[in-house]
């Protein structure tokens, strides 16, 4: 199961019981969960309440429709005239059809209500999914979280709508009816009902295995959703490495577990209303063969009995769906918990204190900053980074792999909680920044350039108040991504398909390059952007962006020494550590390092080069 909110380790208390400290945790949890449902509730009360009465209105005129059947039978024992018998049952009839528009008022008002909080929790979970940084989707899998948004959600939903119609309209039907049976014959409705205490012990013991049932299949799905994402998301490694019968079996295991919960499941659920549905029958057995015997003796008349066998019948359909509907509580409170998991992580990166700034002019400053990942217990990523960056300079960042130079990028924006007195911003700490204000200023291009599903142009202007050709068209032009597009089927509209699987890799940092671009942004963050393009196409880039960066400040991460050479300043990390720093002509005459990276890029350009020319002799 995914990493929640933290639970108190029950072994921390030497005289308390893992397993009961685990319980007590569970009803907390789940105690929280429905306080936050019942927010929802209330803020939907409305339409519950015209529900609710319309669901007592349906439960009473359910009482009132065998009197009025034994009325109209009475009618016909009495002799009555043809005019007065088709009277009744002219009222009978209205009865009848204001019972069926009860009905339906009662579960559209209910259902809609339903969904309406469905809707408003599947937009509220989002968001705050949104504001969530990115050191909490280290450890949720994107499975588990689309399970939760989906199947949990729908869950719920049905607890909400079918599950709740039946605790509004069951308690007042089963009041109303029973009061008419025990007015008609006390006697005979002990007998009948005699059986349904059973019910309270089955519902109870079958309620805690539907729980554990509910809770290991929604489990199950999460990981297989997880397991089909990743597949479908990594398909061409998977083709590769040839892995597809590995990747089946792995799946078909998964799947194959979840087949296993849904059945155990479907044991459970399917046992409690077969038990049920032995109440009504055994309660109509009792009313034939004990009612007859009155009705036979004179001790209740034929009216009176007909009435009788419609209450019980009344009580035949509430009875038999409260399997199912225990179900639903069951399923739709596991789902809530799961839900509320996610609700009830606070997100670490929030506005605070916040100072009074409406822009920034891109100076960067960081003061002893060591950062170490939220849950790793590895060694910090980052020690003791002191640097200066002035506004509008450009700033180039090297190392080899694992140095820090992302981790170090991450932190300007705030990806990352970060330490107070760490990181400033044009001399204000960055966590006292608005974010809003912090990364409308700041544009990162990442080194995974994620594409999403849409056309090139929207790729583009993703983070503009609305889209611009002119300024996408400039961006693209900036960012050599112009050349390209003549070539796509639909230029500018090209879908570019689920992250940019239409384009090359160098195409798709191009255009992660150009919607930063786009933004004209204070501050402009490079995450070894041109790392997929060839030095050709790195070379023209690095000339049209000497003017892009001119007024703005600007890190640049890169892998190659060639990137960097013309930045302002130049620092090298190692370990988390900043171990020379300077221009790049100094760097290589001091022969650390920065030198021998350098060195190693110049020999793998001429091998490169010298396979080329190999290729075209």
């Amino acid at each position: 199961m995914s990493a929640g909110s933290p639970a108190a380790d029950p072994a921390s208390d030497p005289g308390t019981d893992p397993a009961q400290a685990a319980s007590e945790d569970a009803l907390r949890s789940r105690r929280v969960a429905f306080r936050r449902l019942g927010g929802y509730l209330l803020r939907n009360r409305s339409r519950y309440a015209f529900g609710l009465v319309t669901t007592l209105a349906y439960a009473a005129s359910s009482v009132a429709i065998p009197l009025l059947v034994a009325w109209c039978v009475r009618s016909l024992l009495e002799g009555l005239p043809s005019g007065e018998v088709a009277r009744r049952a002219a009222i009978l009839a209205a009865a009848t059809a204001a019972r069926a528009g009860l009905r339906f008022l009662s579960r559209t008002r209910l259902f809609y209500a339903a969904r309406e909080i469905e809707y408003q929790l599947r937009n509220d979970l989002f968001a705050h999914l949104q504001r969530l940084p990115q050191s909490f989707y280290a450890s949720w899998r994107t499975g588990d979280l689309m399970s939760r948004c989906v199947n949990d959600l729908n869950s719920l939903r049905l607890l909400l709508g079918p599950g709740l119609l039946a605790v509004i309209q069951n308690p007042p039907l089963y009041l109303g009816v029973l009061g008419a049976m025990f007015a008609i014959n006390a006697k005979l409705a002990l007998l009948v009902l005699a059986p349904y205490p059973l019910f309270i012990l089955v519902a109870r013991g079958f309620g805690r295995h539907m729980h554990v049932a509910n809770v290991e299949v929604q489990e199950g799905l999460a990981d297989l959703s997880s397991q089909l994402q990743e597949t479908v998301s990594g398909i061409s490694v998977v083709k590769a490495y040839a892995m597809e019968d590995t990747t089946r079996k792995r799946f078909e295991a998964a799947s194959d577990a979840l087949y296993r919960r849904h059945v155990r499941l479907a044991r459970v659920s399917s046992a409690m209303p077969a038990i049920v549905s032995l109440l009504p029958a055994l309660a109509m057995w009792v009313v034939f063969l004990v009612g007859g015997r009155l009705v036979v003796g004179g001790e209740m008349t034929v009216d009176r009995f007909f009435a009788f066998a419609m209450y019980v019948y009344e009580l035949t359909f509430p009875t038999f769906i409260m399997g199912w509907v225990f179900a639903l509580w069951q399923r739709g409170g596991a789902a809530m918990q799961r839900i509320d998991e996610i609700l009830s992580t606070a997100p670490s990166i929030a506005d605070h204190d916040s100072a009074d700034v409406d822009a920034l002019r891109g100076e960067i400053e960081f003061r002893k900053l060591t950062f170490r990942y939220p849950g790793a217990e590895r060694e910090p990523a980052l020690r003791d980074v002191d640097l200066h960056v002035p506004a509008g300079s450009v700033l180039g960042v090297v190392g080899p792999v694992g140095s820090g130079k992302t981790s170090l990028a991450s932190l300007v924006p705030r990806l990352y909680e970060v330490e107070d007195g760490s990181v400033f911003l044009d001399g204000v700490d960055v966590n006292r920044i608005p974010l809003q204000v912090l990364r409308s200023n700041i544009a990162m291009v990442p080194q995974d350039s994620f594409l999403f599903s849409m056309s090139l142009a929207e790729n583009v202007a993703y983070g503009l108040p609305e889209a611009d050709p002119a300024r996408v068209a400039a961006a693209a032009q900036r960012a050599q991504l112009a050349k390209d597009v003549d070539q796509l089927p639909h230029g500018f509209d090209t879908v570019v398909g689920e992250r940019g699987v239409m384009l090359s890799g160098g195409q798709r940092q191009r255009t992660a390059l150009a919607r930063a671009l786009a933004l004209d942004p204070s501050i402009l963050i490079l995450d070894d952007t041109l790392s997929a393009v060839d030095a050709q196409t790195e070379a023209a880039i690095q000339h049209e962006l000497a003017r892009v960066f001119e007024g703005r400040t600007v890190v640049l991460i890169a892998s190659r020494v060639s990137t960097v050479r013309d930045a302002d300043h130049i620092v090298v990390l190692d370990e988390g550590r900043i171990v020379e720093q300077g221009d790049h002509e100094a760097l290589l005459a001091r022969g650390g390092l920065y030198a021998r990276l350098a060195r190693e890029q110049a020999l793998e350009d001429e091998l490169e080069e010298l396979d080329v020319a190999e290729g075209v002799g």
